[in-house]
């Protein structure tokens, strides 16, 4: 076995989110700021209750989204076009595609792992402020279905999408 390896702690615990460009709480992992990451980065997004990002694309990057606890739908596409995702799903976004999540769950916190190829994880965001009016009647119609129920079913078991152009 080799011994040749660099293994370090980057930090003692969890690095503290910050508001990315997109409105979304971020905590960068992996990223040029830290270690050479030879193309692919990483980070947690947190998403509380009722919240939404804002349109935005990644401009030179393609976006790798998982699940990891929570209810989200994403907007996706000039006409934000709805994917549902539970625990567990996966979402991939190719370059310069609009796009945002919607946490529909009006309470619970959702949270995120995100991968991209952006060395320093979230340099390459460029917002689309001509989305707003859409993106907010989106959200408040999706948050409205699911609390009716009517994306239960939809919800019930992971999903796997590919956004590409």
């Amino acid at each position: 076995m080799s011994t040749d390896l660099n293994l370090r702690v980057q930090t003692p615990g969890f690095p503290p989110y910050a508001l990315g460009a997109q409105n979304q709480q971020l905590a960068p992992l992996v990223h040029s700021g830290v270690v050479n990451p030879r193309g692919l980065t990483c980070g947690m997004v947190r998403m509380n209750g009722g919240h939404h990002a804002v349109a935005h694309i990644h401009e030179h990057t393609p976006i790798l989204v998982f699940v990891h606890t929570g209810l989200i739908a994403s907007l996706v596409g000039e006409e934000l076009e709805t994917y549902l995702h539970a625990p567990g799903s996966v979402l991939w976004i190719a370059p310069g595609i609009p796009h945002l999540g919607v946490n529909l769950d009006p309470v619970a916190t959702a949270s995120l792992l995100e991968a991209r190829t952006d060395p320093a994880f979230n340099e390459d965001v460029v917002r689309r402020p001509d989305l707003d009016e859409l993106v907010a009647e989106r959200a408040a119609d999706l948050q409205r279905r699911y609390a009716r129920g009517e994306l239960d079913d939809q919800l019930a078991t992971p999903s796997v999408h590919i956004v590409d152009q």
